[in-house]
């Protein structure tokens, strides 16, 4: 059992089990989308070597490529002369595009077995996203063929967020990543094992910090189209990333979104779905998202139902 402020931990191996454990684990699935909105989930089926071999890139290649170049930036030069709250983040990140394409080829730096290593990562965490999408579908009551999660996102986009954290002399004046819901749908993140800094804010009120990964779990939030999906059943969470002066912080976020010209809108017409927007298509969610990531969601929502239905 989980704490009123302990971060749900889903068992993924009881989805194999009997009947029993499997309607157990799919209740404690549903219960942590309803409830939480995030949560921890073990025995993913992702392989520890795998991961092990992500995070090794990143560091090496945050070392080798990023890390000059962002304390030159003009935010780490001038952030010890700058008053009061900063409107930027302080991380350093690239993104790579997995599908329906690849721009891996716009990173030459990145070698062919490091390119293997990441292809077959990928594979895993889609293989992942695709279970959990399955599993809110039937949680939600969701048939094949149409409004089920894999079926709205067809073809899905998948594309990962490499970012690291640096050490940051003044974090009280510069947040590593400020508060924000994630557009698109199953994000999942392989983080840090030793520097935390993540927070979700639980219930609206409280902000509770997501510590350093333990025993190769991976982290799981909701994103603004799956609440939407869901109606409003299934919550997108506030989350933000705190900068900190004792050591680097590594996340690697994995986005399993619809595809630009998936058609998104409530899979049900209840009157909770109908505050919500739709049908629209992804792509001009996703335009609208773009300048008003760092406000308030609800008020997005209601804005994308006057503009897009």
């Amino acid at each position: 059992m989980t704490g009123p402020m302990e971060i749900p931990v889903i068992d993924l191996s009881g989805l194999n089990g009997g009947d029993e454990e499997r309607s157990r684990t799919m209740a404690q699935l549903h219960e942590a989308c309803k409830d939480w909105g995030f949560f921890w989930v073990e025995n993913h089926g992702v392989d520890a070597a795998l991961m092990e071999g992500v995070k090794h890139f990143v560091y090496g290649h945050y070392e080798e490529h990023l890390e000059k170049k962002f304390y030159a930036s003009d935010l780490a030069k001038n952030l010890q002369h700058a008053a009061g709250d900063l409107q930027a983040d302080w991380e350093a990140t690239y993104f790579i595009q997995h599908r329906p394409k690849t721009n891996v080829a716009d990173f030459p730096e990145i070698s062919p077995s490091t390119r293997e290593t990441l292809d077959a990562y990928i594979a895993q965490m889609v293989s992942l996203a695709e279970r959990l999408g399955e599993c809110m579908s039937l949680n939600l009551g969701l048939p094949s063929g149409g409004s089920h999660v894999a079926d709205t996102f067809a073809p899905p986009f998948v594309g990962t967020k490499f970012a690291m954290y640096p050490a940051c002399p003044r974090p009280d004046l510069v947040w590593g990543l400020r508060a924000h819901t994630d557009a698109g749908g199953i994000i999942l993140l392989l983080q840090d094992d030793a520097v935390g800094g993540l927070e979700f804010l639980r219930g609206g009120r409280d902000w509770v910090p997501v510590g350093p990964t333990r025993g190769g779990r991976l982290f799981v939030n909701i994103g603004d189209q799956v609440e939407i999906i869901s109606g409003g059943v299934y919550r997108s969470v506030v989350h933000r990333v705190a900068a900190g002066n004792e050591g680097r912080r590594l996340s690697v976020a994995t986005f399993y979104n619809p595809g630009p010209d998936a058609v998104v809108a409530p899979a049900r017409e209840t009157a909770a779905a109908a505050a919500y927007p739709g049908p629209y298509r992804f792509r001009d969610y996703l335009e609208y998202y773009q300048g008003t990531k760092f406000g308030d969601k609800d008020a997005r929502f209601q804005a994308v139902k006057k503009l897009l239905g």
